[in-house]
């Protein structure tokens, strides 16, 4: 089912195209993508905020339409993650096990991950008895994708179901599953964390702020992965605006102590490039005074008593 839906994209070619079908990708990616982040990463794996059993209900059906498998399973994963980041144990980190593995081999290719053990905190806190509509669409997580795409095909016929359901449950799944690779790969490093975390101002607008992933290595608690105004999180924008219609309180801020040093961290790094600046310069200057000068001939060992026997030459002729 996974390549049969990969594929799917490629009808973006055989139907027509207009502006109004790029509004309705854009809409299905990055809608789903706030469903993936706020319910299934910051509330179910981190408790990062609490909100009512409607709207959470609501996000984790949208987050399930997203086409990756059930919340539990998702958010079991991703504790393991940060409980063996790039180590072994990682369900996927390419420094362990590869690019294409920690992409999606792991999910594809390893019966290892089909399941999340029972004591993992995710499947012990949401339980039949506390939340059974939750547990109901872990199981049956097949069935949100299918009633999108059936209600895409249903409004505006194949057109509809490429634009509304294809193609974005594609870009959305590799936004995701990038954040798992190219965030462990590229990208900046605002904290010194023990793992490859980095930075990514690309995947954070593409999977609707997860790109800030070494923000949220450093400290995982909080409801917002751009730890400053200009990181872009859109589900981060989304949450505030929860809390201000009471849908969502208890939102958990960063603390001042990773503030601070995340300004140590800066001057830190300004010392060490200043440092290697004067350095490359005193370099740099060195090699200009052990080179030869334009104009100048370099000095040559034996020159001086040549240059005394032509003036005593020059002299005893006169």
């Amino acid at each position: 089912m996974f390549w049969t839906v990969q594929v799917s994209a490629l009808l973006a070619f055989a139907v027509p195209f207009t502006w109004g079908m790029l509004a309705l990708w854009a809409v299905s990616h990055f809608l789903r993508a706030i469903g993936l982040t706020l319910c299934f990463h910051r509330y179910f794996a981190h408790r990062a905020f609490q909100m009512n059993r409607g709207a959470r209900f609501f996000w984790t059906f949208v987050a399930t339409a997203a086409m990756q498998k059930g919340p539990l399973w998702w958010a079991g994963h991703h504790v393991n993650h940060h409980k063996y980041a790039d180590r072994d144990g990682d369900p996927h980190s390419p420094a362990v096990s590869g690019v294409y593995y920690a992409h999606i081999g792991w999910f594809l290719n390893d019966a290892r991950y089909d399941k999340i053990e029972a004591s993992n905190p995710v499947i012990r806190d949401f339980s039949k008895t506390t939340a059974p509509e939750i547990v109901w669409l872990d199981r049956c997580y097949f069935a949100p994708p299918v009633m999108l795409a059936a209600a895409m095909y249903y409004i505006g016929g194949l057109q509809w179901l490429v634009w509304g359901f294809c193609v974005p449950t594609v870009t959305l799944a590799h936004a995701t599953f990038a954040i798992n690779t190219v965030n462990h790969m590229f990208g900046s490093r605002r904290f010194v964390t023990p793992d490859e975390s980095r930075n990514n101002l690309f995947t954070a607008i593409m999977a609707a702020g997860e790109g800030w992933h070494n923000n949220h290595h450093r400290y995982q608690r909080a409801a917002r992965n751009g730890f400053y105004w200009w990181e872009v999180d859109l589900t981060w924008y989304t949450i505030r605006a929860m809390q201000a219609l009471g849908l969502a309180w208890d939102l958990q801020p960063v603390p001042a102590r990773i503030y601070a040093e995340a300004r140590l961290q800066s001057r830190a790094e300004s010392r060490r490039a200043i440092i290697g600046r004067a350095s490359s310069r005193s370099e740099a200057a060195r090699a200009n005074d052990q080179s030869p000068r334009a104009g100048r001939r370099g000095y040559e060992p034996g020159a001086e008593p040549r240059v005394r026997e032509a003036a005593d030459r020059r002299s005893a002729s006169a």
